[in-house]
């Protein structure tokens, strides 16, 4: 699939009232694909884990192939500690000494201990958890994945179990300690950069770590398309005054509206995610179920990407994602958005209208078709915005 763009200010947006990467990772799989398959919050983590070790690959390369080469460069240190005994060691203090009587009965000085640094050691363990880790799922997409670099993987795992990392606690560095592990040597600016890829997962920027592990994946790139249209929508609405509140976290065929919307002088609204659950509010069955009943292999119910709905006023906005510049696929929306306005129109609705959006690649001008049941219009999320907030201003001023 072509690197179709995708305005990142709709996702800017969204992430607003994001806090991690888990909510973020649940509406990628909250996206439902036209073959029916339900990707779960386990198969977007792997398919970002697959593009996150192939950006560590290069690096992996660079390690040592013999856990000896290894364990000749752990980081080893020397303290001086004060110690008492009963014959002289180390480096006598012998003021101290005088000072507990004379003769002395026992000794006051200083040794030297080795010892190892358990911040590096720290985060190396934990550079090496998270990559077995990284591996291990991306395993589960593309077996064969990491084969040419599988000497180096199995010595890490040997390192990994050795007792001089068992007995740190592995922990996220941060970018101050990268640089420090950088400085450490050689084979630790590998680590160093290592630990800076793994990292990326655990940022507070969503927008960077979208753009940067779930992007390049053309099976997460159209997903966050969609979010970036909700995120477009959620903008709108809160440019308008009105409140969106998120009743439950974004996932497909789940019960209930994904937000309820606070109107300012009116009853609230819902803005549905994947809206085949509409019909369960309406207390009546999708035409669409009636009609294939008889059918030797029946349908499921269908429903929009995105569902705006005044139920009190009986009106509605459709919205249908098509993240392509196929023609034919982008013109299917059509018939999906139509019947789905249709739909709604025959049973909860008196009014609606109906969008197909497409990215700007494929739709450079916005297209409208006038229908017994209401506009529907072809555009790009950049022109989104604006049919939104005419939409909305005239249900506001009405």
């Amino acid at each position: 699939m072509t690197k179709l763009s995708f305005p990142e200010d709709g996702l800017a947006e969204l992430f607003r009232s994001w806090s991690g990467k888990g909510q973020l990772y649940a509406g990628l799989a909250a996206v439902l694909s036209e073959d029916e398959f339900e990707w779960s919050e386990k198969d977007v983590v792997r398919r970002a884990h697959l593009i996150l070790f192939e950006q560590c690959r290069p690096l992996i390369k660079q390690l040592p192939k013999a856990l000896k080469d290894w364990l000749s460069v752990l980081p080893v240190v020397t303290q001086a500690e004060t110690v008492r005994s009963r014959s002289p060691r180390g480096a006598i203090d012998w003021p101290n000494t005088r000072r507990q009587g004379w003769p002395p009965t026992e000794f006051s000085g200083r040794v030297r201990r080795r010892g190892v640094d358990d911040e590096l050691l720290s985060s190396l363990r934990w550079t090496v958890e998270r990559l077995r880790e990284v591996h291990r799922h991306a395993k589960k997409m593309r077996p064969a994945v990491g084969d040419e670099v599988q000497t180096q993987l199995t010595t890490l795992s040997e390192l990994g179990a050795r007792p001089e990392l068992q007995a740190v606690t592995p922990e996220l560095p941060d970018l101050l300690t990268v640089e420090g592990i950088r400085r450490a040597g050689p084979l630790w600016r590998v680590v160093g950069g290592l630990a800076d890829k793994l990292r990326q997962e655990d940022t507070s920027d969503l927008a960077r770590l979208a753009a940067e592990l779930l992007a390049p994946d053309d099976d997460l790139r159209w997903r966050l398309f969609h979010l970036c249209v909700l995120g477009t929508m959620l903008g709108v609405l809160r440019d308008l005054d009105c409140t969106p509140i998120s009743r439950r976290p974004l996932a497909g065929r789940s019960h209930g509206a994904a937000f309820r919307v606070e109107v300012p002088g009116s009853s609230p609204w819902d803005l549905w995610f994947e809206a085949a659950e509409v019909w369960s509010t309406t207390g009546e069955t999708e035409p669409y179920i009636e009609a294939t009943r008889g059918l030797a292999q029946p349908g499921a119910v269908r429903g929009a990407d995105l569902f705006l709905v005044d139920h009190a006023k009986r009106r509605g906005v459709v919205i249908e994602c098509k993240y392509t510049d196929k023609g034919e696929y982008l013109r299917s929306g059509y018939d999906q958005a139509l019947a789905y306005l249709v739909e709604a129109r025959t049973s909860f609705l008196d009014d609606g209208e109906a969008f197909v959006v497409a990215p700007i690649e494929a739709v450079p001008t916005k297209g409208v078709g006038r229908t017994l049941v209401g506009p529907l219009t072809y555009c790009a999320p950049e022109h989104l915005k604006g049919e939104l907030t005419r939409v909305i201003t005239g249900w506001l001023a009405s």
